[in-house]
């Protein structure tokens, strides 16, 4: 049975796939030096809020695995994330611990 801080963290890569489409989509009809409405990633499953971010800015977020984009006020507990930026319309967070394993194992899986 997972620990909750791996489900969690599930919930994060569940809302990260989602918006890796919406990326996709956006550089297709070259949208992408505009803002789009990613889904936030945080750890909530029945969040819809939306994070207005630039592809260049998604993509440098998600430059490391362990990296999510959330709404203000979104950030999970202590125990599985660290914030690493806050913005008026963002805060980056970074997944430490159990969290940031179940992550970094999602990516390597969804990697191969």
């Amino acid at each position: 049975m997972p620990s909750v801080e791996e489900r969690l963290a599930r919930n994060e890569v569940m809302f990260r796939a989602i918006n890796e489409r919406i990326r996709e989509l956006a550089r297709r009809f070259d949208v992408e030096s505009d803002p789009v409405s990613f889904i936030c990633e945080c750890s909530d499953e029945t969040c819809v809020e939306k994070v207005a971010l630039t592809v260049d800015q998604y993509d440098e977020m998600r430059a490391l695995p362990a990296r999510f984009a959330v709404m203000p006020g979104h950030e999970a507990t202590p125990l599985v994330e660290r914030v690493v930026f806050r913005s008026p319309g963002f805060v980056l967070v970074r997944k430490i611990g159990v969290a940031a394993d179940a992550v970094l194992e999602q990516w390597l899986q969804d990697a191969q």
